[in-house]
């Protein structure tokens, strides 16, 4: 490099001195030769100068195409996202929400068995409710209702699985695990059957009739998981045990809350119950037991609130008759009886002339109302008399009820 001989250096820096020593041809050919060099080295570099900037430009313009592509997934995801958030946040917590978009395996099709606990709520008779009502109407009772109890339902981190009608499966223990499922199930319940007063008064204010609901709970091992195809596919759960909490269920009446032996083992002594009894559910081999229950106590402490019913005794007893059922069918002949009492819990004392079989579901016909079926199921017997409760109370029948006299 000229710069680093000090021949050049002076050369440089001192004109007289340079027209001294480029008189030399020597000295003046070595100049040329290191200007030439020189001059190379700067083209070299210049040539490299451009290659880099033409390179960089290349790399700026490949960035700005990956950042436009980032930033239209980041807009897909959050899409994506807010859709998930808005439906599947309809039924399950905020809690469940964001821990299912935190984990991609979380969307994949497929399942696992876990033991959970079920809970399958119904309201009694709304079929034939809906019979006086128009399309409208039966909407707005469900939207009340349904809101209502998903609102619960969410307090006690339940995941919802699944609206049937006016029928409500919820699940706890999944999609985020729970150690203390079994308490959280049966608790919510609880809190479930004690909203019902406000939905009823809210029922009220539009006009609208009141409800009554079953809730049945079970604890057992099922396969939970994203079930479907990968066009459509929703978070379920399958096996015999969602069927079996279904037929505890169908044992309730309104305002009941009936539990599995294996959820009550779960609870150990802070369950509270009216006591417990056995069935045989169809397609189930053995008898279970079924528990009445009360209250919860521990740190989900709740309890049912109940009040005395208030009875009256009709002054002139009113024939009618009735018919076992067999699941959804009538079967047997038709029996005669006598109404002779009623409550405002739904409640009827009846006189018959051999004993019926406890939780037996009926048929029943007054007289007084050919044409007008109304259902109950037998809540408790003793020889000569039955105590059953409604399931489905036309309204026709309530008004005859209430008008009748009573004994003095």
């Amino acid at each position: 490099m000229l710069t680093e001989d000090p021949r050049w250096r002076r050369v440089l820096a001192d004109p007289d001195a340079a027209a001294e020593l480029l008189a030399d041809p020597a000295a003046r050919a070595e100049f040329v030769a290191a200007v030439a060099a020189l001059q190379a080295e700067h083209d070299d570099l210049v040539l490299l100068h451009d290659s880099t900037l033409e390179h960089a430009n290349e790399i700026e313009e490949q960035l700005a195409v990956k950042i436009e592509q980032v930033e239209a997934l980041v807009v897909e995801l959050e899409l994506r996202n807010a859709f998930i958030r808005q439906v599947f946040g309809r039924h399950v917590t905020d809690e469940v929400v964001n821990t299912l978009l935190a984990s991609p395996e979380g969307r994949q099709l497929g399942g696992e068995r876990r033991t959970l606990t079920i809970l399958i709520s119904d309201l009694r008779g709304f079929s034939t409710l809906c019979e006086g009502l128009g399309p409208e109407q039966v909407v707005a009772i469900l939207n009340i209702y349904l809101g209502a109890m998903a609102e619960v339902i969410g307090e006690y981190r339940g995941s919802i699985n699944e609206f049937i009608g006016d029928a409500i499966l919820a699940v706890f223990g999944a999609p985020v695990p729970q150690e203390d499922h079994p308490e959280r199930a049966v608790a919510c319940a609880i809190a479930m059957q004690r909203a019902m007063g406000r939905v009823n008064a809210e029922l009220a204010e539009h006009g609208l009739p009141a409800l009554e609901m079953g809730i049945g709970v079970h604890t057992g091992e099922v396969v939970v998981g994203n079930i479907g195809s990968n066009k459509r596919a929703k978070y379920g759960v399958v096996g015999r045990h969602v069927n079996l909490t279904s037929r505890i269920e169908s044992y309730t009446v309104g305002g009941q809350v009936l539990i599995s032996e294996s959820a009550a083992r779960a609870l150990g002594d802070r369950l509270r119950t009216r006591g417990c009894f056995e069935v045989r559910p169809k397609g189930v081999r053995e008898p279970i037991t079924i528990h009445d229950v009360t209250g919860v106590d521990g740190p989900f402490a709740i309890h049912m609130t109940e009040e005395p019913a208030e009875w009256r005794v009709l002054a002139e007893p009113q024939p009618l008759v009735f018919t076992a059922l067999e699941g959804k069918d009538t079967g047997g002949q038709e029996v005669p009886a006598l109404l002779v009492a009623h409550d405002d819990r739904h409640n009827a004392e009846l006189q018959v002339a051999a004993p019926l079989p406890l939780r037996a579901d009926l048929k029943l016909v007054l007289a007084a109302l050919p044409g007008v079926d109304a259902y109950a199921k037998v809540v408790a017997a003793a020889p000569g008399r039955a105590t059953v409760r409604f399931t489905a109370l036309p309204r026709a029948l309530q008004e005859l009820l209430d008008g009748l006299p009573a004994r003095a």
